[in-house]
């Protein structure tokens, strides 16, 4: 017969089991440790990117009554491409009045430069009427001092030259005022130039054109619309200035430098991987979501769990295969090895 086993072996399987099933909780711990920690110190992926671009809203330079929209919602447009017509009507008309105001001070600035021309005459020949005066003058007065003629005649002499001399003044004054006159005149020649100039430029804003090569979104101006100055009537997704904005973990950010290459995985193309290159990493985002802030903001919390913060990282697929089409906002996934 067997012998029935003791209490102490009875103690020690008991014992085994624990050490044992610590042993495997160590080693799962260990090993999610290091599953969690080390492929970081190798591996850089975030789900947390979205393609991006420049959306550039296209407004007017002057106001007035759209009469034509020339391009179709989520129509491809190049730069210079025609996209809306502002009346042109009341620009046309202030280009005429503004030709006819520079017409008028050309005029004017005619009379005066004419006006001067006579006004030098003028002092010219009351110079010379002095010169005679100061001439008679001198002789009358050497003939007093002679004796040879009366004080009456001198005194007549010395009227005749201070009356010639208060015309030179005159035609001095006269000329200096009309100089003055000249100079206003040919400046408002300059105004009223600049002012024709600035309503053919407003004439020529009046047909609102593309400013970048890219897609025109969610369009719905109409003709008839009132169109107000600087502000937009339709918005352009640029689409030379495709990139992907990732959002990296700070100790993850501060390893990548430019140039590095990547993968990136973009939700409108599933299942393949292009290349790309890390072309700026971002040196602050701001803690609190204002608007009109200058930093970016990125969300610490998704779907009620606290994460750490994270900084932009900007790619650029490089190559970008010809004719993909990429979509402003789009999701998209990043890899790469730091």
């Amino acid at each position: 017969m067997s012998t029935p086993p003791t209490s102490e072996t009875g103690a020690a399987t008991p014992a085994r089991s624990d050490t044992r099933f610590a042993r495997i909780v160590a080693i799962v711990v260990a090993l999610a440790v290091v599953l969690y920690f080390v492929p970081g110190l190798f591996i850089a992926y975030t789900e947390d990117a979205y393609v991006r671009s420049d959306f550039v809203e296209v407004a007017p330079e002057v106001s007035g009554i759209v009469r034509g929209v020339d391009v179709k919602d989520d129509q491809y447009v190049s730069v210079g491409t025609p996209l809306a017509v502002i009346d042109t009507e009341p620009f046309q008309l202030d280009v005429e009045l503004k030709q006819r105001q520079v017409e008028s001070a050309l005029a004017a600035a005619k009379v005066r430069q004419d006006n001067a021309a006579v006004l030098q005459a003028n002092l010219d020949a009351a110079q010379s009427a002095l010169t005679l005066a100061q001439q008679e003058y001198d002789r009358i007065a050497a003939l007093v001092k002679d004796q040879t003629i009366s004080q009456e005649m001198m005194d007549r002499t010395t009227d005749q030259r201070q009356s010639a001399i208060d015309k030179l003044e005159q035609a001095k004054a006269q000329l200096r005022v009309n100089a003055g006159e000249v100079a206003s005149a040919e400046a408002e020649v300059d105004i009223t130039k600049a002012q024709l100039a600035i309503a053919k430029y407003n004439l020529s804003r009046t047909r609102v054109t593309a400013p970048v090569d890219g897609y025109v979104t969610n369009l719905s101006l109409r003709p008839g619309a009132y169109a107000s100055a600087g502000v937009p009537l339709l918005g352009i997704v640029d689409d030379t200035q495709w990139r992907v904005v990732a959002n990296f973990k700070e100790y993850v950010a501060s390893d990548l430098k430019i140039g590095m290459r990547a993968w990136v995985w973009l939700d409108s193309h599933p299942w393949q991987l292009f290349p790309a290159r890390v072309v700026g990493v971002g040196r602050g985002i701001s803690r609190q979501q204002e608007a009109g802030r200058l930093l970016p903001y990125v969300a610490p919390t998704t779907d009620w769990i606290r994460l750490a913060r994270r900084m932009p990282v900007t790619l650029v697929l490089d190559p970008r295969p010809e004719g993909l089409p990429l979509f402003m906002g789009a999701d998209a996934r990043v890899l790469l090895f730091p």
